[in-house]
């Protein structure tokens, strides 16, 4: 369905009489592509089993139906995903990874818990958290630094991204 919106325009005619004006919404270009919204990803975690998995092949399924992992977002050039290690990686450096092992004999078995939302809400971090704020009292002790070691004159150093 296209949207429409109604505008009202003064007539030249008189300063009382409205002229009306339809304009006529335009379908979304699919070359634009939207930014994956957390929200959405938790819906699709939400609505799979469960938000914890007990094996690295279930939670490789489910988070690569994530946005945040798909190929248009913020996040897709920071990581490498090509291999299920690489996965592995990502999910032990998340934070979100259990492991229990189990001592039963020679043969103990190591159980393994994926948090899938805690998952989630650190890929979404890392793709669109800003880095912290320098210090303001770091700043300034550098500036006084500064201005120590050049006789007066206030040398503001460079800030790196």
């Amino acid at each position: 369905p296209k949207a429409s919106s109604t505008i009202l325009l003064p007539s030249s005619n008189t300063a009382t009489q409205q002229q009306i004006m339809t304009v006529e919404g335009r379908p979304r270009s699919r070359s634009f592509s939207s930014t994956p919204t957390f929200s959405s990803d938790l819906a699709k975690l939400k609505s799979s089993s469960s938000s914890t998995v007990h094996s690295y092949k279930e939670a490789i399924a489910i988070a690569s139906t994530f946005d945040v992992l798909g190929n248009n977002s913020a996040l897709t050039p920071k990581l490498k995903l090509t291999s299920e290690d690489d996965w592995i990686q990502l999910f032990k450096k998340s934070g979100a990874v259990d492991t229990t092992s189990s001592e039963e004999g020679e043969g103990g078995s190591t159980v393994v818990v994926v948090h899938m939302e805690r998952f989630l809400r650190y890929c979404f971090d890392i793709a669109y958290k800003m880095p912290p704020s320098p210090n303001n009292k770091i700043l300034r002790g550098t500036l006084k630094e500064a201005q120590g070691a050049g006789g007066g004159v206030a040398v503001v150093p460079s800030l790196s991204i």
